[in-house]
């Protein structure tokens, strides 16, 4: 066996002293798999950003034992849950073009690294694209082409496939495949095990700030568990006839530039009912929100409680709807977890959170956790956040674009809980975004799969591309 990383005794905390790791031992091989599971905020994103050098570099410190990699210090390449915040530049083209320059490729060898790294993503055709306007999935497609072009050796990645379809997670679990091949050693946190078999990774635990390797055996039959998970399908009902829409739309276009994204002829959200939509990245979901929201143009007439929108002062209409951001760095206003919920509380109108916020906050984990940056949490710690403080805010609607990304399954049954409770005391109207489909049913009333760009509800499937 040919360790590429090595703990010994490896302790680290943030500034609350309070520990993430606690004397880790452990180690990876060069040309493996391993995928790092354990709940939202025991440390897995700690670990890549320490083997990264991004910790204690900019953040906490280690008290004790180091990070040793076997001969010269390996290029390491790392993917963030959120694409959008490693990219410096404005297009995918420019973006590698810019990474290449700084890591001194002579310049006549840059276009053709460029030209191969796109290739082997399938993005070329994305190559001169706006980075802000491509989906999720394509995002991370870019992600993976930088570290592509860089010729990384150590690949991490961060809850790589949270906000993407089945068919880029399929797509990237098999480019990760060719990479093993060359003897890219590939470290993936991931609440979700599924489709990681032809990978065939060495799964190790985190608990009690520390972390277990498990059998060849038991890490099998996990990840066995998690594709049976998977696949099983959606049952929900479909509305009836006789149902109250809280919004209502006729003959609705939606268009990013020249491309038609959405046809909508009719179409009834039901008030205080949460609806599930569903559909490949890019087809359009986030903007079918934010078109909702009146953050973006349309064609045709969307009514709330039967009045045109644009007849709807926009200070009255952000009362009535409110729109949970797929990025939760984007919803906070405040420094720490304290400051957001006391916005919340003065600006929110919901009755279940006058006398409940204590129990809530022991719910979702995050007692004890006030006086910490909201920027310093978890990605779990964070998308729990974002959503308590947008569900304490009451509006009449909440749109939600993927508030599950992250989420261990006991964070995900507590939201579920959290949301079912909050629900018989003032129902409100939701309509959820996610590519985590797993036990959702227990939580939705109805589905809306977006399918050759309409939005049709469903009876059973999950209706996402896996090819």
């Amino acid at each position: 066996m040919n360790p590429m990383i090595t703990l010994h005794k490896l302790s680290f905390e943030f500034a609350d002293h309070q520990p993430v790791l606690s004397n880790v031992n452990v180690h990876f091989l060069r040309g493996q798999v391993a995928l790092l599971m354990g709940p939202s905020g025991c440390g897995k994103s700690t670990l890549l950003r320490l083997i990264a050098g991004l910790l204690p570099k900019y953040g906490g410190q280690v008290t004790s034992g180091q990070i040793d990699f076997t001969g010269e210090r390996p290029l390491v390449g790392m993917l963030f849950q959120d694409p959008l915040t490693q990219f410096a530049l404005d297009t995918p083209r420019h973006e590698l073009e810019f990474v290449l320059e700084n890591e001194r490729v002579a310049p006549d060898q840059i276009p053709a690294r460029v030209s191969d790294a796109l290739a082997f993503c399938q993005i070329t055709d994305l190559a001169d694209r706006p980075l802000t306007t491509l989906s999720g999935g394509q995002q991370q497609r870019v992600a993976l082409a930088v570290v592509i072009a860089r010729q990384a050796q150590i690949l991490l990645l961060d809850e790589p496939f949270a906000s993407i379809d089945e068919g880029n997670r399929h797509f990237l679990i098999r480019q990760l495949a060719t990479l093993v091949k060359r003897g890219v050693t590939i470290l993936i946190t991931d609440h979700d095990g599924h489709g990681y078999q032809q990978l065939h990774p060495v799964v190790y635990q985190f608990h009690d700030h520390q972390i277990d390797q498990l059998s060849p055996q038991a890490s099998a039959a996990q990840l066995a568990r998690a594709d049976e998970v998977a696949q099983q399908a959606l049952v929900t009902p479909l509305p009836a006839a006789s149902a109250t829409p809280a919004l209502t739309l006729n003959q609705v276009t939606i268009s990013r530039g020249s491309q038609q994204l959405l046809n909508l002829p009719q179409l009834q959200l039901i008030e205080g009912k949460i609806t599930l939509l569903t559909g490949p990245n890019g087809s359009g979901k986030s903007t079918f929100l934010k078109a909702l929201a009146r953050l973006l143009p349309y064609q045709g007439q969307i009514a709330y409680l039967g009045t045109d929108i644009q007849k709807i002062r926009r200070r009255q209409y952000r009362q009535e709807l409110g729109l949970v951001f797929q990025h939760a760095n984007d919803q906070f206003l405040n420094v720490t977890v304290a400051e957001e919920l006391r916005l919340s509380q003065r600006n929110g109108h919901h009755p279940y959170f006058r006398d409940q916020l204590p129990a809530v906050l022991k719910l979702l984990g995050l007692t004890g956790l006030e006086d910490r940056v909201v920027y310093s949490l978890s990605g779990g710690q964070r998308k729990k956040l974002q959503l308590l403080v947008m569900l304490m805010m009451g509006q009449a609607v909440l749109l939600l674009d993927e508030p599950f990304a992250g989420l261990d399954q006991q964070s995900f049954a507590n939201v579920c809980q959290l949301i079912h409770q909050a629900q018989v005391v003032q129902p409100q109207t939701m309509i959820i975004i996610s590519h985590q489909l797993a036990n959702i049913d227990q939580l939705i009333d109805f589905h809306l799969a977006l399918i050759d760009h309409q939005l049709v509800y469903q009876k059973g499937g999950r209706y996402e591309s896996e090819s």
